[in-house]
């Protein structure tokens, strides 16, 4: 989860960037200069509109992260008998790393 989150993130940081380079490309063909003082307003202002983004975006991630975490996981229980005593006559097995018993139901079979 929090791997799809970063992976979020950072698509569109990049798609962010993407964009910048795009504009800036477009701005330099059509030969619209701006002058110094523009460029760094426009960039603090741009800077500004992104930092809000990522402010979205962490906070976005925190309840995604608070959902996550609520999650409810079933943990089977160790003991499977009364008093952790095996009934007489079971036969201890393994399968996959995993032990069972048979229990015989009548003592005579």
């Amino acid at each position: 989860m929090k791997r799809k989150i970063s992976s979020l993130v950072l698509l569109i940081f990049a798609v962010g960037l993407l964009a910048f380079y795009i504009a800036d490309r477009v701005a330099a063909a059509t030969g619209q200069q701006k002058s110094a003082a523009n460029s760094a307003q426009d960039l603090n202002s741009r800077v500004g509109k992104l930092e809000a983004q990522v402010a979205a975006l962490q906070a976005q991630i925190k309840v995604l992260a608070s959902k996550a975490s609520s999650q409810v996981l079933a943990v089977p229980q160790t003991h499977v008998f009364p008093g952790n005593k095996i009934p007489p006559g079971a036969k201890e097995r393994e399968f996959n790393g995993m032990k069972y018993w048979i229990i015989p139901l009548n003592e005579g079979h």
